[in-house]
């Protein structure tokens, strides 16, 4: 039988935003001896790895280049070797610099080798809240938000004495992040241990007005009141959303489908997409919401085709 897949979750966010001390702390909950990290620094000299290094048994430091571009394929040497290490841990976490977006971390993750042995378990994206705004001027900033599972907003303690408003960062973030939870740090700390808050991302899902989330990234958020039919979804999925996958950065649905009980969870990262069943309807009102964010989409194409998907209304329920 072959090993279980090793979960990756991705740890990224602008320069300065506090990822390091973050992962410091969550490091202190997990099992030393299952837990592997590899780091990436844009400079010769790591830091943060001799920071993290009395945290866990397995550390690979990445230093001179960042892993969307020249040192992918140290990254990819580097998740190998994890892979093949005895004993083989049970969890990697990659922090991104400052500078990258998680996309070449996700590129390296789509390598057959690496669908065979590792899963994206997620990407948690640190934001600074005091410094949110100037921070999403720069395109990176904008599509580490847009590939996030998770986005902590650090430094909520220091929100007030700099007259930060907590929520209207968050209604911001919400926007460029509509597929993921977010959560508040202070003093270098999130309520709640990792895998809770990784655990919140299943049915995060805010649907936005519409609009760009970026200057350079699209969001199409659907909303359909009723339920879908399968095999029209299944068509669309295949056809039209299918035409623009390679500008797909995140997609994610919480949706009613005709003839299931339990709502149907699709979530994707670039091209890496599952589908999960969540909890059941019960009576709430069955609806399905449907967040696409990419490069160069048609929002209203996309939105039309998502209606097409509509179940037929059964001749019962017809007056």
């Amino acid at each position: 039988m072959s090993p279980p897949a090793i979960p990756v979750t991705i740890v990224t966010g602008f320069l300065g935003a506090g990822k390091s001390t973050l992962l410091q702390r969550w490091l202190e909950e997990l099992p030393r001896g299952e837990t592997a990290v590899i780091v990436n620094e844009r400079g010769d000299v790591g830091i943060d790895g001799e920071l993290l290094a009395a945290r866990v048994a397995l550390l690979r430091e990445i230093t001179g280049g960042c892993v969307c571009c020249k040192s992918q394929a140290e990254l990819a040497r580097a998740l190998a070797e994890l892979n093949e290490s005895t004993p083989r841990p049970k969890r990697i976490v990659v922090e991104t610099s400052g500078a990258a977006s998680p996309a070449g971390v996700l590129q390296a993750l789509g390598a057959r080798w690496a669908r065979e042995q590792l899963t994206v378990d997620g990407v948690i994206t640190v934001l600074d809240v005091t410094r949110a705004r100037p921070a999403l001027e720069f395109d990176v900033a904008a599509e580490q938000l847009g590939f996030a599972d998770v986005v902590v907003l650090s430094h909520v303690d220091e929100a007030s004495e700099r007259n930060v408003d907590v929520q209207d960062v968050e209604a911001l973030v919400a926007r460029y992040a509509p597929a993921a939870v977010i959560a508040r740090a202070s003093f270098g700390a999130v309520d709640g241990s990792f895998v809770e808050v990784l655990a919140q991302r299943a049915e995060a899902l805010h649907v936005v007005p519409e609009g760009s989330a970026h200057s350079s990234i699209e969001a199409a958020s659907m909303l359909l009141d009723g339920e879908l039919d399968e095999e029209k979804f299944g068509d669309w999925v295949e056809g039209e959303l299918a035409t623009v996958e390679a500008r797909i950065l995140r997609v994610k649905g919480i949706l009613a489908m005709r003839g299931v009980d339990a709502r149907v969870i699709v979530q994707g990262i670039s091209e890496a997409v599952e589908v999960l069943l969540g909890a059941p309807w019960g009576d709430t009102p069955r609806t399905s919401r449907l967040v696409v964010l990419g490069l160069g989409l048609d929002p209203g194409a996309l939105e039309a085709g998502f209606q097409r998907c509509a179940a037929d209304v059964p001749d019962d329920e017809v007056d």
